[in-house]
């Protein structure tokens, strides 16, 4: 339920591009519980793919100022992005609808740090962090999931800094967090208004000002942190874990070498490493890569997956009987190889006119996909779809014949190991992540290719599949793969770790507290000056 009254006169603002999904979810929510609600957002190409609900009136907005009357006329404003946070600098506004407004994070026995969780925005995003604290959920009486939610916006020069400090004060001003309970704890969502391009470093610092404003102490209440992804989540945990915490932090990342070419990077996670317990990496590749860059904290890096509730994943009721329908899960960025997959699913169409290619997911790739699908006459077999809550999953994989993941650079490769729970079977890139996943195998799950710039390589797969397709024993591989990455398994390797004790590191300094009233020009103009610093230095 929403504790604004029925039939009040909701503004909702939505004057960026990249939480478009965010705002049509929440508005249909309010509108639902019966609130006269007004979506007023820019005429921008990313609401296109993005279906409003018809009890909800839409209105453009062609400026700040005008968003800015229309929020001081409503009874209630919503402001969903940084770029409205920023219009309405200094008002009275919420940043969702909540059923408890005015509640704070509170103590756990366990908290969890990510920069991923789903969410209305992106019902996909850290499915594999849900997935790690579901499998110890009965192991502590509270656990708190504290999600650091960017909330990019253009970093610009002054320009853009001034957007994001006014953004970040108000986001502060209104109550920058928004509690709730789900199966697996107490969700903790935190706005952090982010300068989008890549830096690292400010990711960790606004991370760490956001959530340490929205805490009631200003730390993390809890004597075990799991912290997802060092450079960002393993960071900030670092920073505001109570002294006496054991912080354990898990890593991801496809992207580390992108993230320790930028300087001051590579020391920020050597700090974090200091102060963390143990360091978890979802592959012995991650962990190897990870030796390489830090070898005198090669006794914290330990081998632990990513968690799957094979219960989750109802298995289909036969086998597929030919591989016509291709599905793809992820995101749509270049090193997962989806052009490729698209170059070589075009390359079979005209000889198999039964095949078609769905893409399930967001990304920078997604027009161009969609470009060409049309220049090749195949729109309508090639199609892409928006993200999907896990929930949402083993049905789209029942839909479908085969998951096909091409990506160049994968650490585990989570929807690979769902597809095989529900009994589908997979056309995949040997990546260093499925290649451990998948190892043992290779006859009995689907087929496989090295990673791959050729679509040839993919098509030459696709053929030995359809070949041995009755011939694969996809019961085995559901059940190797179980004993492997099931939640059980798992959860005895979370709980190891979790164990132990905390042994005092080095404390990790956070950023210095902020401003959260006055001119913004003064804050922009040190943050403009310091984001060139960074690049030249």
């Amino acid at each position: 339920m929403n504790t604004v009254p029925p039939e009040t006169n909701v503004v909702y603002l939505a004057l960026g591009a990249r939480r478009v999904r965010a705002a049509a979810a929440h508005t249909a929510r309010l509108a639902a519980d019966g609130h006269r609600v007004t979506l007023a957002r820019t005429d921008d190409p990313a609401w296109d793919s993005v279906a409003v609900a018809p009890a909800v009136d839409v209105l453009p907005v062609r400026s700040a100022e005008e968003a800015r009357r229309l929020a001081r006329a409503a009874a209630v404003t919503y402001a969903g992005d940084a770029e409205a946070l920023a219009a309405v600098y200094g008002l009275d506004t919420r940043l969702e609808p909540a059923a408890e407004p005015g509640r704070r994070t509170g103590p756990a026995d366990l908290a969890v740090v990510t920069p991923w969780y789903p969410s209305p925005d992106d019902p996909f995003a850290g499915a594999f962090v849900r997935g790690s604290t579901s499998a110890v959920r009965d192991r502590f009486e509270r656990i708190s999931v504290l999600h650091t939610q960017s909330w990019y916006y253009p970093p610009g020069r002054l320009r853009g800094q001034l957007l994001g400090v006014a953004a970040e004060r108000q986001a502060v001003r209104c109550g920058n967090a928004v509690v709730s309970d789900e199966p697996e704890g107490e969700i903790t969502r935190v706005a952090v208004p982010t300068p989008a391009g890549g830096d690292y470093l400010a990711y960790g610092d606004e991370q760490t000002v956001a959530l340490r404003a929205a805490l009631p102490t200003g730390r993390i209440e809890a004597p075990v942190v799991h912290a997802h992804t060092g450079i960002m989540a393993g960071v900030v945990a670092a920073r505001l874990a109570r002294p006496d915490a054991r912080l354990v932090v898990t890593e991801h990342s496809t992207f580390l070498a992108k993230v320790f070419a930028q300087p001051g990077a590579r020391r920020r996670y050597a700090e974090m490493l200091d102060r963390a317990d143990a360091l978890l990496c979802v592959s012995g590749s991650l962990r190897d890569q990870l030796a390489d860059f830090f070898p005198g904290h090669t006794d914290k890096l330990h081998v632990v997956p990513n968690a799957i509730d094979f219960d989750a994943f109802a298995q289909r009721p036969e086998p597929p009987k030919a591989p016509d329908r291709w599905l793809y899960l992820g995101r749509l960025m270049e090193h997962k190889g989806v052009l490729t997959l698209v170059d070589a699913f075009t390359a079979l169409a005209a000889e198999e006119p039964e095949l078609t290619l769905t893409l399930v997911g967001s990304g920078p790739l997604a027009g161009t996909i969609d470009e060409r699908a049309a220049a090749a006459g195949l729109t309508g077999r090639i199609t892409v779809r928006p993200p999907v809550g896990p929930e949402e999953v083993t049905a789209l994989l029942h839909e479908h014949d085969v998951l096909a993941h091409a990506s160049r650079r994968e650490t585990f490769g989570m929807t690979i190991v769902e597809a095989l729970a529900t009994g589908t079977p997979v056309l995949v890139a040997l990546s260093e992540g499925p290649a451990e996943t998948l190892a043992g195998l290779h006859e009995s799950a689907g087929a496989v290719f090295e990673p791959t710039t050729d679509p040839a390589a993919i098509v030459a797969a696709y053929r030995q599949l359809k070949d041995r397709l009755a011939r694969l024993d996809l019961p085995g591989a559901r059940a190797a793969l179980d004993a492997r990455y099931g939640r059980v398994a798992v959860a005895d390797q979370l709980l190891a770790a979790y164990s132990g004790g905390h042994e005092p590191g080095a404390p990790m300094a956070a950023p210095a507290r902020r401003r959260i009233a006055g001119s913004p020009l003064p804050e922009a103009t040190v943050r403009t000056a310091r984001r060139v610093v960074r690049k030249l230095f």
